[in-house]
């Protein structure tokens, strides 16, 4: 097995070079695998350099050796990994969390074994579903997505927390505490129609959709917590139009996860599970993609079952 280690030097204010690349390096050499170092140079490299790795290695003959990407950075840079190494035979995906939200390892436990780089290297792939999303505007689109897509108020966080996230003084850990102040001080939701495969419809004004292949989102909110990453459906929460008061009531169970247990949430939160679904904004609309911010039109949304190997670290459960 080969592994290769995709360096994002943005991601965490430099947390992956400053912290993971020392230990990657030492752990690599004392064990003695067949390693290589990637640093990302601009946002799209990742899924370039992935997907063009993966073309090179089969006019190398290099075809049944399994290559093991490691993402070491937040969810956008495992976001271009999946993307870059999507429908590959002999490759597995993993995730060193060097980002500030790195949401998508929590659906399997403690950050602390994806922070271990020897139980990375040491760990087993297991397939994870993907979801298929396409879009015809602003420009056509077709890519995949790992952890989570968002809406409205989730969506106006992620894109607050990509400003906040620049201020040289301020900790990352703190971007998203203060970007959910500052969105539910506006209190900005969406309005579109949602049509989920089974024919049922929701449209108006809506505070958030969240359409979930895992359960976290913004640095740690469960916002769809019976999703599993291998069942081969998709998870959507849709949370109707809210006063701030209730906005704010609600909050801290959306970090938990328990907002589907609270009887007073079921009129205005709506949870179903299905395989497909398309959004109709009336014109476009902000999309949070695994944290990254784009602008889309008219979206389809579908689940790919097993779709990619993601390396579990050993000893997580």
């Amino acid at each position: 097995m080969k592994h290769i280690f995709i360096m994002n030097p943005a991601a965490g204010k430099g947390k992956a070079g400053k912290v993971f690349l020392p230990r990657i390096i030492e752990t690599a050499k004392r064990i003695g695998i067949d390693y290589e170092i990637h640093r990302t140079l601009a946002p799209g490299d990742a899924q370039h350099y992935v997907n063009n790795r993966c073309i090179t290695r089969e006019s190398q003959l290099e075809m049944k050796e399994v290559f093991r990407f490691y993402a070491c950075g937040g969810d956008g840079t495992l976001n271009e990994v999946v993307n870059g190494a999507y429908d590959y035979k002999n490759v597995e995906i993993a995730m060193i969390p060097a980002g500030t939200g790195n949401d998508f390892p929590k659906s399997f436990g403690s950050l602390k074994y994806f922070e271990d780089i020897e139980g990375q290297i040491l760990g087993k792939a297991q397939p994870v579903d993907l979801i298929r999303y396409e879009a015809v505007l602003p420009n056509p689109i077709v890519r995949y997505g790992i952890n989570m897509f968002n809406l409205g108020l989730d969506c106006n966080v992620a894109d607050m927390v990509s400003t906040i996230k620049t201020y040289p003084l301020l900790p990352g850990s703190l971007a998203y505490g203060l970007g959910v102040g500052i969105v539910l001080g506006k209190k900005e939701g969406v309005k579109l129609e949602i049509c989920l495969d089974n024919g049922e419809i929701h449209s108006g004004d809506i505070t958030l959709v969240a359409i979930g292949n895992g359960r976290y989102c913004g640095g740690g909110f469960n916002g769809v917590p019976r999703a599993s990453v291998d069942d081969g459906l998709i998870d959507v929460s849709i949370v109707a139009d809210i006063n701030r008061r209730t906005c704010i009531s609600l909050l801290g169970k959306y970090r938990k996860g328990t907002h589907l247990e609270d009887p007073s949430t079921a009129c205005f939160i709506t949870y179903r599970k299905c395989k497909s679904l398309t959004i109709r904004p009336q014109d476009t609309v902000k999309l949070c993609t695994d944290g990254e911010v784009s602008m889309v039109g008219e979206t389809t949304f579908e689940i790919v079952p097993g779709a990619i190997n993601f390396s579990v670290p050993q000893g997580c459960e």
